[in-house]
């Protein structure tokens, strides 16, 4: 396997994503995605012994509280038929690495069971790219927040889970996205009201080339 690039820094933020193998669908049921969404929370620890209890009990409707210091902050996240965006900064050395082997290992091994198949899931490896610049990251929170939008996806046909409800404060159920995380966005543009339509306006200039894929050179102000 050759080296990846790009270095993960304590502290710093990361645009990473992934796609289904052969760009298929990686969620087939709202449970499936659902599944997806508490790993996140669930996987996202230190703590060895409830990152294997948690795996342990994957088949069996059964989550274990996590205890220990998290890997990664989530700062935004878009769960899409076929991939998904995820915004983190780093809190721990390889917290990045550790926290998509688990996060892919994990929902890979599951969605199998259920679908009754075998192999990858994924499109390879996850890709990643740093964030550079202060008002990227309002930027780059948009393009994950509302990157069905962008795809020009409907979330009242297909499966979509944003984090944007969070920013909004709509979210129905749990929440994962770093208060903080979000507070520092919203005070970088003025407010929730103005994010709102900040956060529309990037994607109206996105969805001007829905074959767009962000790369760190767009985050180099």
């Amino acid at each position: 396997m050759s080296t990846r690039k790009i270095q993960f820094a304590n502290g710093e933020y990361y645009h990473v994503f992934n796609r289904g193998v052969d760009k298929r669908n990686i969620f087939m049921s709202r449970e499936q995605q659902v599944f997806f969404f508490n790993r996140l929370r669930l996987l996202n620890t230190d703590d060895s012994r409830k990152y294997i209890a948690n795996q342990r009990c994957r088949y069996k409707g059964r989550d274990i509280a996590t205890d220990g210091d998290r890997l990664v902050s989530i700062v935004a996240y878009n769960l899409l038929p076929n991939h998904f965006h995820l915004l983190l900064r780093q809190l721990q050395d390889d917290g990045i690495s550790k926290y998509m082997h688990r996060l892919s290992t994990s929902y890979t091994m599951h969605f199998n069971q259920e679908e009754e198949r075998s192999g990858a899931l994924f499109q390879g490896r996850f890709k990643a790219t740093h964030l550079r610049g202060d008002m990227a990251l309002p930027i780059l929170s948009a393009y994950v927040n509302l990157n069905h939008e962008h795809h020009q996806i409907d979330p009242n046909k297909l499966l979509v889970k944003s984090s944007f409800d969070e920013y909004c404060r709509e979210q129905l159920g749990e929440s994962i996205c770093g208060v903080n995380e979000m507070d520092k966005i919203l005070d970088e543009v003025g407010g929730l009201s103005a994010y709102k339509a900040f956060a529309k306006q990037c994607s109206m200039a996105f969805a001007l080339n829905k074959n767009t894929e962000l790369t760190s050179k767009d985050f180099e102000f």
